[in-house]
C-alpha cells in the first residue's frame, strides 16, 4: 500500500505502512494549512515560503533540503539541483528535484522547476514510476513544458501541481492546459488516492482536489 495526499499547491503526503513523508510544506497561501500532520521525513524542494514551512509538521521528522543522497531502512533519496528558472537562477535561485523510491517505486518531485533539464539530467534520474510536476507557468515551467518532461520520463502516474485554484491569489495558469495534452486523465474528487490502483494499468494523469 503506497497512498499519496495533496494538500495543495506543491504540498504531498506520500505514505506507508513503514514510513511517512511530506514535500513542500506551505505557509498561509489560501489553502487550508493542515495543523496535525505528523511524518517521519520533511523534504523543501527550495528555500521560498510557499515551499519550506518544515515547523509546520509535528513530531521530530528528518529534515531533507540540500543536495545530496540519502539512505533509510525503508526509503532512499537522491536530490537534484536545477533552476528556478530559464535564467539560470538569476530570478529565482535554486531548485532540487527529489527523487525517492519507497516500496520499489520511484517517485520525483519537481518542486518549483523553471526549465526542462539538460539531457544527463533525465539519464540520472533514471526510472520515474510516479512525477509529481507544476504545470501552472510563471514562477514555473508551463503545461507545454511539463508535458515534454512527461514524455521523456514516461511515468506510469502524473500528478500535476502549482496550479491556479480558486483559493489561490497567484499569476499562474490553471490545470485545464495541461490536461488537454494528455490522453488518460482521471480526476479524483478527494485529496487522497491509493496509488497502487494506478501503477500496473496504463500510464494515467490524475487530477486529486485537496479539499
Amino acid at each position: 500500500m503506497i497512498k499519496a495526499r495533496w494538500f495543495g499547491h506543491s504540498m504531498w503526503k506520500v505514505w506507508n505502512e513503514k514510513t511517512s513523508l511530506i514535500i513542500d510544506p506551505f505557509s498561509n497561501i489560501g489553502y487550508p494549512v493542515p495543523q496535525d500532520e505528523r511524518a517521519d521525513f520533511v523534504m523543501s524542494s527550495h528555500d521560498h515560503f510557499d515551499h519550506n514551512n518544515i515547523s509546520l509538521i509535528k513530531g521530530s521528522p528528518k529534515i531533507i533540503n540540500k543536495q545530496g543522497y540519502y539512505s533509510y531502512e525503508y526509503l532512499t533519496v537522491e536530490t537534484f539541483a536545477v533552476w528556478h528558472d530559464e535564467n539560470e537562477g538569476k530570478q529565482r535561485g535554486r531548485n532540487l528535484l527529489i527523487r525517492f523510491i519507497l516500496d520499489d517505486v520511484a517517485f520525483l518531485h519537481c518542486g518549483d522547476l523553471g526549465h526542462v533539464p539538460a539531457a544527463d539530467i533525465f539519464t540520472r534520474l533514471g526510472r520515474i514510476d510516479v512525477l509529481m510536476i507544476p504545470v501552472g507557468g510563471f514562477y514555473t515551467i508551463d503545461a507545454g513544458a511539463a508535458r515534454t518532461i512527461v514524455n521523456r520520463l514516461s511515468p506510469q502516474i502524473t500528478l500535476p501541481m502549482h496550479y491556479k485554484t480558486p483559493v489561490l491569489d497567484f499569476p499562474i495558469s490553471g490545470v485545464e492546459p495541461f490536461l488537454k495534452m494528455m490522453d488518460n486523465v482521471v480526476k479524483i474528487n478527494a485529496p487522497e488516492v491509493d496509488l497502487n490502483r494506478y501503477l500496473r494499468g496504463n500510464r494515467v494523469t490524475l487530477v486529486l482536489n485537496y479539499e
